[in-house]
């Protein structure tokens, strides 16, 4: 019996939006009613791969033809309601620019609440989308998300301003634009609270300043490599939960204020004054992890320069080394931490990616060894003898220790987990678990854990 039939136009309608529009429009062949929902569909949602015949690839020039031809009869009939969300996922060349344009020009309007363009260049030509101005002063516009082959305009005129006082979230990803075009947008976006810069690229228009300054944003990633330095980088968010900063070059000056509501924070920076900048202004911060570029510059700084971090209770260290006194200063300023985790990521690069740091004995047990720190992971470890000491001291030390998960390269740790399993160990609740690193410098994969009286398989 169909019930489902029965239901409200409404109900119905919003089931539908759920759906990719390709697969929402095949219910038409049911009825006439639903022949008629279809067309009052205010969420459309087109993905190339839905276009796809077997054995075609997702560059195959067939199946972006029949996408287009598809989006473009949807929309040449669609009249009312008032379209709402609007999500187009596809690859694109030169000649595609114009018609992907006029898909946006047709579905911008007063009513329209979400705008997806994820659009990939198919021969890297500078053949990019141009987003209409219009957009950028849409009121009703809440999430806007730009991903790559798109270039953002600066206004026509002073008369046409950016204005999005309801827009709550922002994700630019492989765009082009100026910075004074970009700062110019982010100082309209009022109500902001997700922001998202990933790869921007900048035009060359001279030595500008980002400002990223929002009473209201919650979560922050930014990701950016400069043609030029800025002269200013500043980030002031006092609502701030979430914080990922990635920056590998490109500004001279930053300045950092109200970080102090931060619980999640990344940190890949390449110099240390910023880099401490951060981690000071970080005080309730509850989960931190520092990338590669930090280990570049962070383990040189002065140990009484790195602040303590009271209400941390996850702490993850990417090194290129088995930097032991590194490891072990940062556990001095984290009393309550509870999970360790240090990630190798060294690469065949590296002139000695596997010299390790010669052991220092600490003047002091961390409070957090003794009393909190529960879990330690290793990932990706190359093993070393010089490391011994290392693994023997949190055993002895860790009072409260459940757990230490080492990821070893096989043909390096002969001998070393029965090694590992004879050291002393404080803590009766404490098991030793290995699995196998399966190719160098990949991702860590699953943690498998094997009883005490481990042996080889």
């Amino acid at each position: 019996m169909d019930r489902i039939s029965n239901l409200p136009d409404c109900i119905l309608l919003h089931i539908l939006s759920f759906l990719p529009t390709k697969t929402a429009f095949f219910t038409a062949v049911l009825s006439r009613r639903w022949t008629h929902l279809c067309h009052d569909l205010q969420h459309f949602d087109f993905n190339q791969i839905q276009f796809h015949n077997r054995n075609q690839t997702w560059s195959d020039f067939s199946s972006r033809k029949r996408l287009f031809a598809t989006v473009n009869w949807i929309l040449s009939r669609h009249k009312a309601p008032p379209i709402r969300t609007f999500r187009l996922t596809c690859n694109v060349d030169q000649f595609d620019q114009s018609t992907v344009e006029w898909f946006i020009r047709k579905v911008f309007g007063p009513n329209l609440e979400e705008l997806n363009l994820q659009l990939s260049l198919v021969d890297r030509s500078y053949h990019r989308v141009f987003i209409p101005n219009g957009v950028l002063s849409c009121t009703s516009l809440v999430t806007l998300r730009l991903n790559g082959g798109i270039t953002i305009p600066s206004p026509l005129s002073s008369s046409c301003p950016y204005h999005l006082p309801s827009l709550k979230t922002l994700q630019l990803y492989n765009v082009v634009t100026s910075v004074g075009n970009l700062e110019e947008i982010l100082s309209h976006c009022t109500a902001l609270e997700t922001l998202i810069l990933d790869s921007i690229v900048l035009s060359r228009e001279g030595q500008g300043q980002l400002r990223i300054c929002f009473p209201s944003l919650k979560s922050l990633h930014s990701k950016s490599c400069f043609w030029e330095p800025l002269r200013l980088f500043v980030i002031d968010t006092p609502s701030l939960k979430r914080l990922d900063i990635q920056v590998e070059s490109g500004f001279r000056e930053i300045r950092v204020r109200n970080l102090h509501n931060v619980e999640e924070a990344s940190i890949n920076l390449p110099w240390q004054f910023p880099v401490l900048k951060f981690l000071v202004k970080l005080c309730r911060i509850r989960i931190l992890v520092l990338r590669l570029l930090v280990f570049d510059c962070l383990p040189d700084a002065p140990p009484h320069l790195i602040p303590e971090f009271t209400c941390l209770q996850r702490l993850e260290l990417t090194v290129r080394c088995f930097d032991t006194r590194y490891i072990m200063d940062m556990l001095q300023k984290c009393p309550m931490l509870k999970l360790l985790a240090v990630v190798f990521n060294a690469s065949p690069y590296d002139k000695d990616p596997l010299l390790s740091r010669k052991w220092e004995h600490p003047v002091k047990v961390p409070t957090c060894l003794a009393s909190h720190l529960q879990l330690i992971k290793i990932k990706r470890y190359f093993e070393s003898r010089d490391d011994r000491d290392f693994f023997a001291y949190v055993l002895q030390h860790g009072l409260v220790l459940e757990s230490l998960d080492i990821q070893v390269d096989r043909a390096r740790a002969k001998g070393f987990p029965e090694e590992l399993f004879l050291f002393p160990r404080s803590s009766k609740a404490c098991q030793i678990n290995f699995c196998w690193n399966q190719v160098p410098y990949v991702l860590f994969t699953i943690m498998c854990t094997y009883p005490t009286n481990y042996k080889y398989k």
